[in-house]
């Protein structure tokens, strides 16, 4: 005899383990190029494989990068913008389970971004492998180029046999994204320095109202010693550092979206929208309003 049994699935409710395809596709954007997403009744999650953009959801407006991924909960709203000067390409897959399937807390750990550690190539393949289910023109490609595929070639899934095998190829993907992603995270956790983990704080929490002591705290060290190994390694002050962080996003922030002066600086960590153009004017010489007409 031979053989194997799951005993990880619950099965009192095993409706909550199960992950359906909804559908995959990826795309290379023009320079500010956005997306609105609406409440819809399937979770989706976006791969970016090359280039930068923001991510916006409720009040958070976040800077991300290659090799970072993005989580849209079902029923939530978000927009998405690409960078004016090196816009992304991502991948997307959409797909139906329940919210508390175990899947989605191991991978983003309750956070909307992570940085995701299966390489970027093995990434785009295990996508283009989903969508040449119903497109076998894409099995000849190993990566996606949109040249060779322009404007909008999306294929319906018809068949029961596609689905499954679509759907099939979604769960090996999502397989080795965790396998990636667990082990280095709970069993080999990577210890970084002070400055370091000072950095990954301010990157992450940026668009809070957040001060240094916060940050020292966070780490459990004094705010002299952070701001001294700090310099050291990254040559300026965290607070310098934090500064260019939101005014980067601010910038830009300005000229993608229509947003008011004072919604940029509240998800940029500053609770007075007075303080925020006082410190954008000191930065790039112009206040806001006249950086957006100039943009």
């Amino acid at each position: 005899m031979i053989g194997n049994r799951d005993i990880f699935l619950d099965r009192t409710d095993v409706s909550k383990f199960s992950l359906q395809l909804n559908h995959c596709g990826m795309q290379e954007c023009t320079p500010g190029f956005s997306y609105q997403i609406d409440s819809r009744p399937y979770h989706l999650i976006h791969f970016i494989l090359a280039g930068n953009g923001f991510f916006e959801t409720g009040h958070k407006l976040l800077s991300l990068h290659a090799g970072q991924a993005f989580y849209i909960p079902a029923g939530v709203s978000a927009r998405y913008y690409a960078s004016l000067t090196d816009p992304w390409t991502y991948g997307w897959v959409g797909f139906y389970t329940n919210a508390a399937n175990p899947f989605l807390s191991l991978l983003f750990g309750g956070e909307n971004v992570i940085e995701f550690k299966m390489p970027l190539k093995e990434t785009e393949q295990n996508l283009l492998s989903i969508i040449s289910v119903t497109d076998q023109r894409v099995a000849d490609y190993s990566q996606y180029d949109k040249d060779i595929f322009p404007g909008e070639q999306f294929t319906t899934i018809l068949g029961l046999s596609d689905s499954l095998k679509a759907n099939s190829r979604m769960l090996n993907f999502f397989s080795g994204l965790l396998r990636f992603q667990i082990p280095e995270d709970t069993i080999n956790p990577v210890k970084n320095s002070p400055a370091m983990q000072a950095k990954a704080f301010m990157d992450a929490h940026y668009g809070d109202p957040v001060k240094m002591q916060d940050v020292a705290a966070a780490l459990g060290i004094h705010p002299n010693y952070l701001c001294a190994v700090f310099k050291k390694t990254y040559g300026q002050t965290p607070s310098d550092y934090l500064r260019s962080i939101r005014m980067s996003q601010a910038s830009m922030l300005l000229v993608l979206t229509d947003h008011s002066v004072s919604m940029i600086a509240e998800s940029l960590g500053y609770a007075n929208p007075f303080q925020f153009s006082a410190v954008f004017k000191s930065y790039y010489g112009l206040p806001p309003s006249a950086y957006r007409k100039k943009g």
